[in-house]
């Protein structure tokens, strides 16, 4: 779902290519049947416009795409953040044609981690439901039960984890790893829970998809202290459980749009968006009912997936 907003309208041919505006936003391409060619972001749109026609005077794919551009479509958006999160939501929706990235992924499966009955982490394969809530963490995205039990038997023998606390080897006693030297002795008593948790997690953590840490959908103020001429001077991106639900020039559309149904679908693209806006500090947290301000957790995580 992503909500009208300002728009030019401007043909790409010839001098009216200095109707482009100068501001932050998302652009299209569209042929002369009004298909959609390609869809982009830019902090300066006129800039990223030159520079595509300035590409596309050497024969290739670029020059083959800008040919068939028969008029560009601008929307502003208040700064980088908004401009990608909608670029990127545009390209999953509305599948331009040249656009070969960021496409919507079909069924996935991630895992979760369980602790055994003797203290070891242990990870178990589920489906990764694209509209449930995120209230636990989960690690990575694949294709299908395999793929997690494959990664998973690698991890260990890249990093020392037992297979048989993983619980993916039966039996008793040292592990035939252990034996082999890719072990580091979890099985045979030589390495406590903590020790093999904790470097589970680690080797884990790049891949980790986080439990949302609010308790219910929040509104990310974004600020343009200096906006130019049709630019909006702050906008409100609605997201719940990392998904991300549409820009709004108010909180109070913001709030009117919430009221009805919109989808939510979580986007692996749109997850490490947020999370980096999140944790550089460069959004204002507020609660999308009440419009209270709240504090980011997610400061304090440094650097951490």
């Amino acid at each position: 779902m992503i909500p009208e907003l300002t728009r030019i309208t401007f043909t790409s041919h010839g001098a009216n290519l200095e109707q482009a505006p100068r501001y932050t936003g998302v652009y299209r391409f569209f042929d002369a049947q009004g298909n959609l060619l390609y869809v982009g972001k830019s902090v300066d749109i006129k800039a990223r416009l030159q520079q595509h026609f300035l590409e596309a005077r050497k024969p290739g794919r670029h020059q083959r795409i800008m040919l068939q551009v028969s008029t560009i479509d601008c929307t502003a958006t208040a700064g980088e953040v908004g401009a990608l999160l909608m670029e990127n939501a545009a390209i999953k929706a509305e599948t331009p044609l040249y656009n070969r990235r960021q496409r919507r992924l079909r069924k996935l499966w991630t895992l979760q981690l369980r602790h055994a009955n003797n203290g070891f982490l242990q990870p178990h394969a589920t489906d990764f439901l694209p509209d449930a809530e995120r209230t636990a963490d989960s690690y990575g995205l694949f294709q299908n039960p395999r793929h997690i039990d494959s990664s998973l038997r690698r991890h260990a023998r890249d990093h020392g984890l037992c297979l048989r606390m993983l619980g993916l080897d039966k039996g008793r006693g040292p592990c035939f790893q252990f034996q082999l030297g890719r072990c580091d002795g979890a099985c045979a008593g030589e390495e406590s829970s903590d020790d093999h948790n904790a470097r589970l997690l680690s080797v884990l953590d790049r891949d980790r998809i986080a439990a949302w840490p609010f308790s219910g959908a929040l509104a990310l103020r974004e600020l343009n202290t200096q906006p130019l001429p049709d630019q909006p001077s702050e906008q409100y991106h609605w997201v719940e459980h990392w998904a991300y639900l549409g820009s709004f020039d108010s909180l109070s559309t913001l709030q009117g749009a919430s009221a009805g149904s919109g989808q939510r679908y979580f986007d692996r693209d749109a997850y490490h968006l947020l999370l980096s806006a999140l944790r550089k500090g460069r959004l204002t947290l507020l609660d999308a009912s009440s419009g209270h301000e709240l504090d980011n957790p997610l400061l304090r995580q440094g650097s951490r997936s």
